[in-house]
């Protein structure tokens, strides 16, 4: 696994995102060298970080923190390919052709922002703030999907809407029955 890749492409899909976009959308579709080069790297840093977080919590037990970290890894995991699935699916509604695999390349990259200001954000209580970062992931789904998807200009704003509606659900609903599973019996 290349790291220096990974880190290459955080830094330059948020500080360049235009560019870095361009340079995406010519790149294969390859669902699960995203997922499992890019993706997860990004999410078990996330939860180690919860971890680490949830252990300097005296309320939590080191298991409890275990089990949250668990959580959120599984969680983000399915989230971002269960709400590719759904993105794809309802794309037809929005005239843009459905593909998988260009779907989940674009919220996978475009949850960058919000996957790294969650590796800061779950590190004390006190930086929870830093998560509001993520709502930068938002402007890079923006302007990702015309060079990956062909969504009309008329339909961009509601492309955008309600993917990020589909996507902020569907990872809330998967962790909300995770936690319940695993950290309410944990604590």
């Amino acid at each position: 696994m290349d790291y220096k890749k990974i880190w290459q492409r955080v830094k330059l899909i948020i500080t360049t995102p235009t560019a870095e976009w361009d340079k995406i959308a010519s790149e294969p579709n390859e669902q699960n060298e995203i997922i499992i080069r890019y993706a997860l790297p990004l999410i078990a840093l996330g939860a180690i970080t919860t971890f680490i977080g949830k252990a300097a919590i005296p309320e939590i037990s080191v298991y409890g923190g275990f089990m949250m970290a668990i959580t959120y890894l599984l969680s983000m995991v399915a989230g971002l390919y269960i709400s590719a699935i759904v993105v794809s699916e309802l794309a037809p509604a929005f005239d843009v052709n459905k593909d998988f695999g260009v779907t989940l390349k674009l919220i996978v990259y475009s949850s960058t922002a919000a996957l790294a200001s969650a590796v800061i954000a779950s590190l004390h209580p006190g930086l929870s703030f830093i998560g509001l970062f993520g709502l930068y992931s938002v402007y890079l789904f923006w302007i990702g999907m015309p060079r990956l998807l062909n969504v009309p200009e008329d339909k961009q704003v509601g492309f955008v809407l309600v993917s990020a509606l589909i996507i902020l659900a569907i990872t809330f609903v998967i962790n909300f029955i995770l936690q319940s599973i695993f950290v309410a019996s944990s604590l």
